[in-house]
């Protein structure tokens, strides 16, 4: 696969009342992305005037992406109570893409 680094930018919408305990899941997931991973990626939040928050991850390659996908995914179904849904009924709104 490719050796080129990957970005990826996902933003969530906590529902009204769950922001304090989203940003402890916040929290867990950082914890369970620095789990056993051999290679360093950056990996950070920031919270919108909106109330959504996003989060800003730099991984080394596609692979190191993929690694984290079904973990992701666990940690994502594990705080699907606490988000609103956006319009096309996803919990996030997220783009990932190679850097040119």
């Amino acid at each position: 696969m490719s050796e080129q680094e990957v970005w990826s930018v996902i933003k969530y919408k906590p529902k009204i009342g769950c922001e304090e305990e989203f940003i402890n899941e916040l929290k867990r997931l950082e914890n369970i992305m620095k789990e056993n991973k051999s290679y360093s990626f950056l990996n950070t939040f920031i919270r919108l005037e909106t109330g959504e928050f996003v989060q800003i991850a730099k991984m080394p390659n596609l692979d190191a992406l993929l690694d984290g996908q079904v973990a992701g995914l666990e940690w994502l179904d594990s705080v699907d109570h606490l988000l609103e849904r956006y319009e096309n009924d996803s919990r996030t709104d997220s783009f990932s893409g190679f850097v040119v």
